[in-house]
């Protein structure tokens, strides 16, 4: 991946920070070289950079979002921010109580809006982009794990169910049918292509359901074991499966064929964004630039042999959560 970064400076590029043998090292930056103090120059990323001063030790990335220059990222540790000049997280205060944590980080709009769960509580959280961090009180209080926008519903998937409102601020009507096993877990995955009817999801490990009425009913597909990985763009659809092992649709997923050219290391995640798929494990970060039929490897930075978990993108950021700590990238 190379740098992108769509901040304008008026003064020239005259220097770069840090050495290849620092663990910061060797990102480029705007310096000032005129007569008027401009500020702390911009730090631009081209290639993935290890980011882990003011990091929680142990912290698994949730979700991230970029609001006013500043790039927050939800973690299983709380909420932090990182500067657009800065190289050291600060902790975010939020309304969360007890043992709630962040579970996922997105912007809509001018907002950043945040979901939440602990042991027998959690919810919606919105921040306005010059407010500050407030629940939102019609949405279920529920522990809630993802929230992802179809077409003009926002659904809000919680332990108890999945619901759905047209904004954020509800009213939130319960969507799936009581009771519904799939909700009963924690929700790790849930694909709701915008164009697409179907939706899939999958509880932490559990196996891959679908439903073919917007969410409404679910039904566990013939897919068998653990849901290991799963995305889908346009009609794309890429899982991988403890049973079945990495499987792909090119019809959203009326039909499953074995990949072709499978990936041999441990697979943790699939990704998608724009016309790119992703995929990553202990064999590192993957790239496909042919509809998932073919990755090849994408170190960019990520030393050999990172395990890659997870991978987030915010604004021009791409973050990819390791055991070492948040590497940051941006995309070309």
């Amino acid at each position: 991946m190379r740098l992108l970064f769509t901040w304008c400076c008026a003064l020239a590029l005259i220097g770069c920070e840090g050495t290849a043998g620092e663990p910061d090292g060797g990102t480029p930056m705007r310096v000032d070289a005129g007569l008027f103090d401009a500020g702390p120059p911009i730090i631009e990323y081209d290639r993935f950079t290890l980011r882990t001063m003011g990091w929680p030790s142990g912290a698994r990335v949730r979700g991230a979002a970029v609001l006013d220059n500043v790039l927050f990222v939800a973690s299983d540790q709380g909420l932090l921010s990182l500067a657009a000049t800065e190289t050291r997280w600060v902790p975010v205060t939020t309304p969360l109580m007890g043992d709630q944590k962040p579970t996922s980080l997105t912007r809509v709009d001018q907002s950043l809006v945040m979901t939440a769960a602990g042991t027998a509580a959690g919810g919606l959280y919105v921040k306005p982009f010059d407010g500050v961090w407030a629940q939102v009180t019609a949405a279920p209080p529920n522990p809630s794990w993802l929230l992802v926008k179809k077409s003009t519903d926002y659904l809000l998937a919680t332990t108890g169910g999945l619901y759905a409102s047209t904004s954020l601020s509800g009213p939130w009507v319960r969507r799936s049918a009581a009771n519904t096993p799939l909700f009963t877990a924690p929700l790790a995955r849930l694909v709701a292509e915008p164009q697409q009817q179907k939706l899939f999801a999958s509880a932490v490990n559990g196996p891959l359901f679908e439903s073919a009425d917007l969410g409404a009913t679910w039904t566990a597909h013939s897919l068998r074991g653990a849901v290991e990985a799963l995305t889908a763009s346009g009609l794309v659809v890429l899982v991988s499966t403890a049973m079945d092992g990495q499987q792909r649709s090119d019809n959203y997923g009326n039909t499953f064929r074995p990949t072709a050219t499978p990936i041999a290391d441990g697979l943790l995640f699939y990704a998608a964004e724009g016309t790119r798929f992703y995929a990553g494990g202990t064999g590192g970060l993957k790239t496909s630039d042919d509809n998932g039929v073919t990755f090849t490897d994408e170190s960019d930075g990520l030393p050999v042999g990172t395990t890659v978990r997870a991978l987030f993108f915010a604004g021009s950021y791409v973050i990819a959560d390791t055991p070492d700590g948040p590497f940051i990238n941006q995309l070309p």
